[in-house]
């Protein structure tokens, strides 16, 4: 594939990855799939940390979509990009992306938040305070009810989930739109 094609594949399937956790996410939440939700949220963010690093990284952006749309993931010449190296890129002045990000990761990996039936894991996360504040700062007032604090559940915290999907897929669309900007001048007629 040309690098105009290998770019179109990857926004065609980042869009259509969004489009699958938003009706994903009605259904957990629905369901009361908590883990589900959660792990919808980091896959989101995952989309976000990827387009946002490609905006940064001009030089190696072509390598990096041709190792993806092959299967290969996010690579350059040095091998895999870390993740960490992607979301502190990503992340500059928006604390909010590592928050949702080490919170998530805990639905998408095994850990003590799957026993959710049994354990509310929210209660003994280490971070509760950091959700919180962004919860409360980005959210609050889009739920009836008092602001969240430290007696809330992680069912108080899924009600938020959609709020979330939301604001991580508006700043993903603008990132993409960006991208798209930076790279179809170049990619002219190469289609």
């Amino acid at each position: 594939m040309t690098a105009a094609e290998d770019f179109y594949t990857f926004c065609r399937t980042v869009e259509a990855r969004s489009q699958e956790h938003r009706q994903a996410m009605d259904i957990a939440l629905e369901r009361g799939w908590w883990a589900i939700a959660g792990s919808v949220l980091r896959m989101e963010l995952d989309s976000m940390i990827r387009v946002i690093y490609l905006l940064y990284n001009p030089d190696v952006r072509d390598r990096i979509l041709a190792s993806c749309v092959t299967g290969k993931g996010f690579t350059d010449d040095r091998g895999r990009i870390p993740d960490r190296k992607m979301i502190d890129v990503a992340t500059g002045d928006k604390g909010w992306v590592d928050a949702v990000y080490r919170f998530g990761n805990r639905f998408v990996h095994l850990t003590d938040a799957h026993d959710y039936a049994e354990v509310d894991p929210f209660q003994s996360y280490e971070h509760k305070d950091e959700v919180i504040k962004y919860l409360n700062q980005y959210h609050g007032g889009k739920l009836s009810g008092q602001p969240l604090d430290d007696s809330s559940t992680l069912r108080d915290i899924a009600a938020y989930a959609p709020h979330v999907l939301n604001k991580i897929t508006r700043n993903l669309d603008i990132n993409i739109e960006r991208l798209r900007d930076e790279v179809s001048p170049l990619n002219e007629g190469l289609v």
